[in-house]
């Protein structure tokens, strides 16, 4: 299940608009030349930690083995004048639009992609916002396709990918939350089937409907040809072990077993 929009879209061909616009409210004509693989927008933002300008957050984390807290920046440089500034959606001097999107609480500037400030999450989605809606238990912004129909665990979203180790709630990375309720990135849990590795890295549960998976098992085991030693082992074979129980092969115990059955 598709959990929650991105805190922001990374176009990988996106760049930092630069100056040479007829029109300063026009930001569909203008010419590319300061690389920023995260955003297009035409001001630098000033680091509160290291006291130095860069095009996004992401561009300052990438340089520094330390992260820049965007809502402490205080003042832009617009990228066509140069003119240092306070926060603000066009510069003061040449009048040019630093991003059509923006957002004061985030200091986010962008190109409209449907972007929303959810005040709960403390964070701008990519929306549209009347697809989304806050889930006070998970803590994150989920698509309405999901209200009633997932597993809600508190605070889910305030937790690191189990794959990756990547902090869920601001990654712009797409995320699942699977059948146990713990979320995912969607690349990681495509790995995770790529590998035939179908438990929860959390809980050990089943990501899946395993009904399909174990046809097939049961449908490789029929076909394995044992020596004779070893047919006398009703429930051994060497493609894998069955549960006599649930019909599951080669699975955890996610909780304690019933004393009165065999």
């Amino acid at each position: 299940m598709s959990d929650k929009p991105k805190e922001e879209v990374n176009e990988k061909d996106s760049v930092v608009v630069e100056a040479n616009i007829s029109n300063d409210t026009d930001l569909k004509n203008v010419t590319y030349l300061d690389k920023c693989n995260h955003y297009t927008r035409n001001c630098k933002l000033k680091a509160p930690c290291c006291f130095v300008f860069y095009s996004c957050r992401f561009c300052h984390d990438e340089d520094n083995d330390h992260e820049m807290d965007r809502h402490k920046v205080m003042e832009v440089q617009c990228k066509r004048c140069d003119t240092i500034q306070e926060v603000r959606k066009d510069c003061c001097k040449c009048g040019i639009i630093f991003g059509e999107y923006f957002c004061p609480i985030c200091r986010l500037y962008d190109v409209p992609k449907h972007q929303f400030h959810c005040l709960k999450c403390g964070i701008c989605r990519v929306g549209p916002e009347d697809k989304y809606y806050h889930c006070d238990t998970c803590n994150a912004c989920l698509s309405l396709e999901l209200k009633g129909q997932h597993k809600c665990i508190e605070n889910v979203s305030r937790s690191l990918c189990p794959i990756c180790q990547e902090f869920l709630h601001t990654s712009r990375s797409g995320i699942e939350i699977p059948r146990c309720g713990h979320m995912i990135h969607q690349e990681c849990l495509k790995s995770c089937a790529e590998q035939r590795l179908y438990q929860c890295p959390v809980c050990k549960e089943s990501l899946w409907d395993m009904k399909e998976v174990w046809q097939e098992m049961d449908e490789v085991c029929a076909a394995v040809q044992l020596p004779e030693e070893l047919t006398c082992e009703q429930f051994f074979n060497t493609e894998g072990l069955k549960c006599i129980h649930c019909g599951s092969y080669n699975t955890t115990q996610t909780s304690s077993h019933d004393s009165s059955r065999p």
